[in-house]
């Protein structure tokens, strides 16, 4: 072999075992690298795992006087989550991320989500219709034009107390009835209670063919001079409409109670609005 051929074979078997150890070095490199990557993909989820919490800690206890809301809160980012609610508990709920709105009900011991509901409101309307022309077909409704006296609680009347004595008292026994639950009972010769009684009555023994048309005489819808009182009468009818002709829900789901949970009142006409749709949506949606 000439010295050419060794000078030759000496650079092949040299440019080999570099060639060899630049590989070995790139691939412990690549394993460096992505053990690093991990390592700070798993810290950038513990961080933001921590920022979740800490949101969803924060807001619960800010509003905690209030928690008995927060189911009020995920119908209101359903709703419509760029409106602007008079309640700051919320706004403040619609401006966060759906993860912190989910984990501020998980937290809060509820079997509630946010997610995407497209033309929420329209559809509890058809679903209130559809119970309507099912039980009572000869009755009247009050939910015509998509239902706007129900809407406008929200948007004309929604920063409004709800009206207290809008009828003169109604004639009723001495009872009460629980509503929606147990947890609450309201006397039949309140405003409430006596609609109650009168869609109860006709959905256990369908004496009453039309307790729709008879409460809107009862209670003045045509003939009140204010819409508001219109638009609490609408709200409060589809509310109970809703509970009474809706499913009943799974005894293992906690979806909670607005307004008789622990001190929170629902006050306002956007209060009743969102309470409203809470029931409809849990009751014939959910």
């Amino acid at each position: 072999m000439s010295i050419s051929d060794r000078i030759s074979l000496f650079g092949s078997v040299t440019g080999l075992i570099v060639t060899a150890v630049i590989g070995a070095l790139q691939i412990w490199q690549a394993h460096r690298m992505e053990k690093f990557e991990r390592r700070q993909d798993e810290r950038d989820e513990r961080r933001h795992e921590e920022e979740v919490k800490a949101k969803a800690i924060s807001f619960i206890s800010q509003h905690y006087r209030n928690r008995g809301l927060i189911p009020l809160c995920a119908i209101a980012a359903m709703h419509n989550d760029r409106f602007y609610y008079e309640r700051s508990m919320y706004r403040e709920f619609c401006c966060l991320t759906r993860e912190v709105q989910n984990r501020i009900l998980e937290y809060s011991n509820l079997d509630l989500r946010v997610k995407d509901e497209p033309e929420l409101f329209e559809r509890c309307i058809q679903a209130l219709e559809e119970i309507i022309q099912s039980h009572f077909p000869n009755d009247n409704s009050v939910f015509y034009d998509n239902g706007k006296y129900v809407l406008r609680s929200l948007t004309f009347y929604g920063r409004k107390p709800i009206p207290r004595e809008d009828i003169p008292p109604l004639q009723s026994d001495n009872g009460c009835n629980l509503w929606p639950n147990e947890s609450l009972c309201i006397p039949n010769s309140t405003y409430e209670g006596h609609i109650w009684s009168v869609l109860r009555e006709a959905f256990e023994d369908r004496r009453i063919s039309k307790p729709i048309a008879l409460l809107q005489k009862e209670c003045a819808f045509q003939s009140t001079s204010s819409e508001v009182n219109a638009c609490k009468f609408a709200t409060v009818l589809a509310c109970q409409l809703a509970i009474i002709g809706g499913k009943d829900l799974d005894s293992h789901l906690s979806l909670g109670n607005p307004g008789a949970y622990d001190g929170e009142t629902v006050d306002t006409m956007e209060d009743l609005f969102l309470e409203t749709l809470f029931y409809i949506y849990i009751h014939l949606l959910l």
